[in-house]
């Protein structure tokens, strides 16, 4: 039976290559949207190397202070001491790390004032290595013992290493970062530029004195400090922020003159929507319901064009005694080898896209050197259940949207296929 309703299906696309062809593509092109646009969305929110706490970790803006009485004396940023009053003690946080905004990172780094490079610098906490996790070539992370000396010590990636040492053998030599001797002791493996919380070229140890702007101005408020909170596990992440946002209240309580504010984001809110408190589960399921639906909608309708246009054919095949469930049974066999061959194409498809593009589709504002070419595992991004599922939810999709007019064309009467009506 499968076998002559595949000679069938050859049949009719040969007879109407166009409806085949139209088909086919639709179900191709709507897979491949929806597979390219859920893969971005999981590559940037998933939990994964080296950004393996995504799911629990809340991240600081820059924060704002002001004068309350006028809203005067407005001010971006925020100390290393407000920080602390803020996340010092929460009892829903496993880990929170204090480190300086990425904005102010960049920095001449090198061997010499002669043989030196722009590069990110980012100068860090020892807890910024449980929040994160990278892949020691030598050395290790920063102890609590090293961030509290803030002494000049530096790790570094690979190609640094390589760039100006020739070796990953560093350990203990010095590099220059911003005209200064560091000590390297820990050196990396490089990170991808697309994992935009985790990567730099250079970590060093934050100077907390350096976090703060200074205790005659904004009440000390001012500073250029960010924060990384992981919850603990079994705490979520409204338990998090609702409690950060009680030290706020709190420390604006004993304010005299200003008030600071400060907002928590997820991974999702400040990779897709700048910090903007938008859910983004909503806008993507929303976005892919659009592209499963109005497609449907489409096919129904072009399908019920065909089926009238074979209504000799069924009224034939009727007359020879094919029942209404024979006939509703190959019209929507029919419809689902069109549906498996797009579906497959439309994985092909997908899976070449985010391959051959991934830098321009994985990568945002704040992507470093966007166009050159990174190794990702291909684990980063492609799930097989992800793959099946989606698949199989389109081809639900399409298999509804062929019903209506199958049913019809099946109830239809010999007398009334014949005459076309």
């Amino acid at each position: 039976m499968i076998e002559q309703y595949s000679k069938q299906v050859g049949e009719l696309w040969k007879s109407n290559p166009l409806f085949s062809t139209i088909s086919v593509l639709a179900t191709a092109l709507t897979i491949t949207f929806v597979m390219v646009l859920y893969m971005v969305y999981a590559f940037r929110t998933t939990d994964m190397e080296p950004e393996i706490n995504r799911s629990r970790t809340l991240y600081s803006d820059l924060g704002y202070s002001y004068m309350t009485k006028d809203r005067s004396q407005a001010n971006r940023g925020m100390s290393y001491t407000t920080a602390k009053n803020i996340f010092g003690d929460l009892e829903h946080a496993e880990t929170v790390s204090y480190f300086v905004s990425k904005g102010e990172g960049a920095g001449f780094v090198g061997t010499s004032r002669s043989n030196f490079e722009k590069k990110i610098v980012s100068p860090v906490d020892d807890n910024y290595f449980r929040v994160f996790n990278y892949d020691f070539i030598a050395g290790g992370p920063f102890t609590p013992e090293q961030a509290d000396a803030a002494r000049r010590e530096a790790i570094i990636t690979d190609k640094v290493a390589m760039q100006f040492f020739n070796t990953t053998d560093v350990i203990g030599k010095n590099i220059m970062i911003r005209f200064a001797d560091y000590k390297i002791t820990g050196v990396v493996r490089s990170v991808s530029s697309l994992f935009n919380k985790a990567y730099s070229d250079v970590w060093t140890v934050a100077d907390k004195n350096a976090m703060n702007g200074g205790s005659n101005y904004s009440e000390g408020l001012l500073g250029n400090c960010l924060v990384a909170v992981v919850a603990k596990k079994g705490s979520s992440l409204k338990a998090l922020r609702e409690e950060i946002d009680e030290n706020i209240k709190e420390l604006n309580n004993h304010l005299r003159e200003f008030t600071f504010e400060q907002t928590m984001h997820t991974q999702a809110q400040s990779n897709f929507f700048g910090g903007n408190q938008i859910n983004p589960i909503k806008i993507f399921i929303v976005l892919i319901l659009i592209l499963l639906i109005v497609p449907a909608i489409n096919m129904s309708g072009l399908l019920s064009t065909q089926i009238k246009k074979r209504s000799s054919e069924i009224g034939i095949r009727k007359a020879y005694g094919a029942s209404n469930v024979q006939i509703g049974g190959q019209l929507l066999f029919e419809n689902l080898l069109l549906t498996l061959v797009g579906g497959i194409i439309g994985l092909v498809l997908s899976i070449s896209a985010v391959l051959l593009f991934k830098n321009a589709l994985l990568g945002d504002i704040m992507t470093i050197n966007v166009a050159e070419s990174f190794h990702l595992p291909l684990t980063a991004f492609f799930r097989p259940l992800l793959f099946v599922s989606a698949f199989l939810f389109c081809l639900i999709i399409n298999l509804l949207s062929a019903t209506i007019p199958v049913w019809n064309a099946s109830r239809t009467t010999i007398i009334e296929t014949i005459k076309g009506e």
